[in-house]
């Protein structure tokens, strides 16, 4: 069953999340330019506009317009999607599948970039993943990228459509991927804008490798040993984790917010996007009570949640230069059929920091998939 979900906080909500950051007791701290993590300064001063300036409204509403839906799926776990149609009858499902700390609010700025600009009609589907925002939090262990592909096609499906291309990141990567290996009839072309793969098993890996790509590499040794600390504890206890950001919002920005600093092709104590655009973000976490739920993921996929069995729809890479994980492209053809790789400024939030680079990259690909 699929139904209208109009976003609406109660206003007890709201206000009780501003009581709850004027409540907050900080911590001390020794800190040089993020180098221990959120730096207090600037969380001090993003709370404050968070708690006073803030509009919440502003930003369901945005929601709303687009078109926002829950389905009840064949298990009863109910997932939330955005759904922005076509005005062509004729339209392709783009099914667009986000990460964490990420939400579908990451694909506000870039659905009608895509869908003025592409000459392809599309269909725009966005689900939230389970124990993410609106949708529901499972109840029970099992629910990795693999069934959230599952998920993700049954509601497709549901919807009426018989074909459909994928497009993800962070998460929505492996689940794409799992969309694409799962159903070979129904899924069409597979675009990421983070590409997981790993070195050929041969006596050279670095062979065909660019010097450029060589340096792409070195973001993910960075990675690994300045900002994987979030990722060992949700990935072994996100429980404990969740007793304190599910209790202060100032905690859980803090948490949610290093990584859009960190993650970021941005300046030291600057997000390249508004402030605006990731309170909207923490929000949605904090009042959905889903920083839990969405940190059980990790632990659900292990170390990677992927496959690297071989498909062969036609796959697009669109490599953004500070992304986590930017592999060469010889590597990606051992699990891909690669038919567009591009590389671009920008890093891990690609639809949020670079929506016109991201959409042109997604047009070009669906325009060689299904053509014009």
């Amino acid at each position: 069953m699929i139904e209208e979900y109009i976003i609406n906080i109660p206003e007890e909500n709201i206000d009780l999340l501003r009581q709850k950051i004027n409540l907050t007791r900080w911590p001390d701290e020794i800190n040089n330019k993020w180098s221990h993590g959120t730096d207090m300064s600037f969380l001090k001063e993003l709370s404050n506009y968070w708690c006073n300036e803030f509009d919440w409204r502003i930003h369901e509403s945005k929601l709303n317009e687009i078109g926002s839906f829950r389905y009840t799926s064949e298990s009863g776990l109910k997932i939330h999607f955005l759904h922005s149609k076509s005005k062509e009858t004729n339209a392709i499902p783009l099914v667009m599948t986000h990460g964490w700390p990420g939400s579908v609010q990451e694909f506000i700025k870039i659905i009608p970039i895509i869908q003025k600009n592409s000459n392809v009609p599309l269909d725009i589907i966005c689900p939230s993943l389970p124990g993410f925002g609106f949708s529901d939090k499972p109840q029970e262990e099992g629910m990795n990228s693999k069934e959230i592909a599952k998920l993700q096609h049954e509601l497709i499906m549901t919807l009426g459509y018989k074909k459909y291309i994928v497009q993800g990141g962070d998460w929505g990567a492996t689940i794409s991927k799992w969309m694409a290996e799962l159903y070979k009839d129904s899924c069409i072309g597979i675009h990421l804008n983070m590409v997981i793969a790993w070195p050929p098993a041969t006596d050279n890996p670095m062979k065909n490798v660019t010097e450029a790509e060589q340096k792409l590499l070195a973001n993910y040794d960075k990675y690994k040993e300045q900002g994987f600390g979030y990722y060992e504890i949700q990935k072994t206890k996100p429980q404990t984790l969740g007793y304190g950001l599910n209790d202060s919002p100032v905690g859980l920005a803090a948490w949610i917010i290093e990584k859009f600093y960190g993650w970021f092709d941005g300046e030291d104590n600057k997000l390249v996007v508004s402030n605006e655009e990731v309170l909207a973000i923490v929000s949605l976490y904090w009042f959905t009570e889903s920083i839990t739920s969405s940190a059980r993921l990790y632990r659900e996929n292990g170390d990677m949640g992927f496959s690297f069995e071989k498909i062969t729809q036609p796959m697009a890479g669109a490599i953004f230069k500070r992304d986590l994980i930017a592999p060469p492209k010889v590597w990606a053809e051992q699990i891909y059929d690669v038919v567009q790789w591009n590389i671009h400024d920008g890093g891990h939030f690609a639809a949020l920091e670079e929506p016109d680079a991201l959409s042109a990259d997604i047009i070009k690909f669906v325009t060689k998939v299904v053509g014009s």
